[in-house]
């Protein structure tokens, strides 16, 4: 009834994508008591999929299972990881460095004038502070 908790779950859909995305992971927190760095752990996917995202997906959401009718084969939807941007330090002061791919599995690190080879474990052990996709279809050899 009223004034009661009731569980809700709202989730938000995309009319369309863009060709890059980027998400900004909340890394600092700013109240009126706290000011601090916020450095948990958080996974993020080298390979993204929008699809379930989509308001135009044809999906039905049957026993909490999403029951895809969408061509498997179009990758309008598809994404992938090109860039991480990571922040080192402190709230007051830090430093940026980032992760970027050239190739398909070739990544670099750039900390400044200092460019060296990465692996994927190191990109995806990274905090993430910006990560940018851009879809597959753009994919480069």
């Amino acid at each position: 009834g009223c004034h009661s908790y009731q569980e809700s779950t709202k989730q938000l859909t995309m009319k369309k994508l863009p060709i890059v995305a980027c998400f900004h992971l909340k890394r600092f927190e700013h109240s009126a008591k706290l000011r601090r760095k916020i450095t948990t752990y958080v996974s993020f996917p080298l390979e993204l999929d929008m699809t379930p995202f989509m308001a135009s997906s044809k999906e039905s959401r049957m026993n909490g299972q999403y029951q895809q009718t969408m061509d498997p084969f179009n990758n309008d939807n598809k994404y992938s990881l090109f860039a991480v941007v990571n922040h080192q330090g402190t709230l007051e002061s830090g430093h940026y460095t980032t992760f970027i791919r050239q190739h398909k599995d070739q990544w670099f690190k750039c900390d400044d004038a200092i460019i060296t080879k990465a692996s994927i474990k190191d990109v995806l052990d990274s905090e993430g502070y910006l990560l940018f996709y851009h879809k597959q279809f753009l994919e480069y050899e």
